[in-house]
């Protein structure tokens, strides 16, 4: 038994000392990386630039969805793109567009010409061309690395990415507190220029391309054809549709609603749930880095999201504040373990020639259908329902569509 730890101990270390040892990987790593710190530190800027500098708080949720919905759209559009063009060149592309496009707002914050409708104008430019730059990274890991490793390898993107998500913001904070925004775009710029850097030396290996090429429309339709006659890829954009729907806009507008009405606690009990859930998906995405899960991975899956959604429901009916961090904590880590066995799992089962259009599905059910979420929440509490009903019921409607789900022996089969 000793014997055999050993051995799998020797194996992980070799594996990862392979995956460390790949140049293409670590720039496309790094790439990614940085675009996301990139992003939320100009959500941050965006939105604290509104409040603080143009005082229109009333136009806020407009510039967020200028920037975050186009983004969304044009993520189907990107994935055709990232089956027809070098991933890394649209990559490198949408880094350098980007970077111009913030050098833009830094002329026009010198000028004092930076108001509501030219910061508009910005947002939506920025949202169309950050779409492309998702799809071409998610789908260009495959060709880099084994299939072997895929479960590990997004691990440490996702995890970084993580990292990002919550450094934009405490860095844009902590640069407005002695600079300026044009100091702050300008590191933001600094990030775009280093994406654009670390894409550039990723070495992509050339594909084949015919002399004809369809129209995109055309390739659009073959993608989502190719999907929806896949029983394995269309089970998973439906199971990832219901998790988005169903969890994400309970949890993400009611823990503010648990702290205000159930608990009756003040702004340090919200920091203390928001940085459980958030901490636990980082150790989650470490974790199943370190453990490269390779058995059973569709099992795994539905059992964890069916694990996710009684969580969900007990979440709603917590009385003490450390119920709800570790409740918290082990959704972070299960929602972490679901996405990485997700993404891998699509990754090692698409067409090679199709994988762009594919995962810039998966994006698009992952993002496009949050603000929906919201909508329904938001119906469900102006028909007078508590957030811990609401909870209770889409927790209980996540369990009992997964268990549905597990009776279909044929899912599984597909997924592993």
């Amino acid at each position: 038994m000793g014997n055999d730890q050993v051995a799998t101990a020797n194996e992980q270390t070799t594996a990862i000392s392979s995956l460390f040892s790949n140049r293409s990987f670590i720039f496309l790593w790094l790439s990614s990386t940085v675009s996301f710190l990139a992003l939320s530190t100009y959500l941050f800027a965006e939105q604290w630039y509104i409040i603080t500098v143009l005082e229109k708080e009333s136009a806020l949720g407009i510039v967020m969805m200028v920037t975050m919905v186009p983004r969304i759209l044009f993520m189907t559009l990107g994935g055709v793109w990232a089956d027809r063009f070098r991933r890394s060149r649209i990559m490198l592309l949408s880094s350098l567009v980007r970077c111009f496009l913030v050098l833009g707002m830094i002329l026009l914050l010198q000028l004092s010409l930076l108001e509501l409708w030219p910061l508009i104008l910005f947002a939506l430019s920025f949202g169309i061309v950050d779409a492309f730059f998702s799809p071409a990274n998610t789908s260009l890991l495959p060709a880099l690395v084994a299939k072997e490793v895929l479960p590990r390898s997004n691990s440490f993107i996702q995890s970084s990415n993580q990292i990002a998500l919550f450094s934009g913001p405490m860095l844009g904070g902590w640069i407005l507190s002695f600079g300026s925004f044009s100091l702050l775009f300008a590191v933001i710029a600094g990030f775009l220029l280093l994406t654009f850097l670390f894409s550039s030396l990723i070495k992509e290996e050339k594909r084949e391309t015919s002399i004809s090429k369809p129209s995109t429309l055309s390739e659009l339709k073959e993608g989502l054809s190719y999907v929806w006659n896949m029983p394995f890829l269309k089970n998973m954009l439906l199971i990832l549709i219901i998790i988005n729907f169903f969890f994400f806009g309970p949890l993400l507008m009611g823990i503010p609603l648990l702290v205000d009405s159930v608990l009756k606690g003040e702004v340090l009990d919200l920091s203390f749930l928001q940085s459980s859930y958030q901490g636990g998906m980082l150790a989650g995405a470490i974790l199943v880095g370190i453990l490269n899960w390779q058995k059973k991975r569709g099992l795994t899956m539905l059992v964890m999201i069916g694990v996710l959604g009684i969580c969900l429901t007990f979440l709603g009916q917590i009385g003490f504040l450390w119920q709800g961090i570790l409740l918290l904590v082990l959704m972070g880590i299960l929602s972490s373990f679901i996405n990485v066995i997700l993404i891998s799992t699509i990754q090692v089962q698409s067409d090679p020639m199709k994988i762009g259009r594919v995962m810039s599905l998966v994006n698009a059910s992952s993002n496009g259908l949050v603000p929906l979420s919201y909508a329904f929440v938001s119906l469900a509490l102006l028909l007078q329902l508590t957030i811990s009903d609401v909870m209770l019921v889409c927790g209980m409607l996540i369990f009992v569509i997964t268990v549905i789900y597990l009776l279909r022996s044929n899912v599984i089969k597909h997924v592993e």
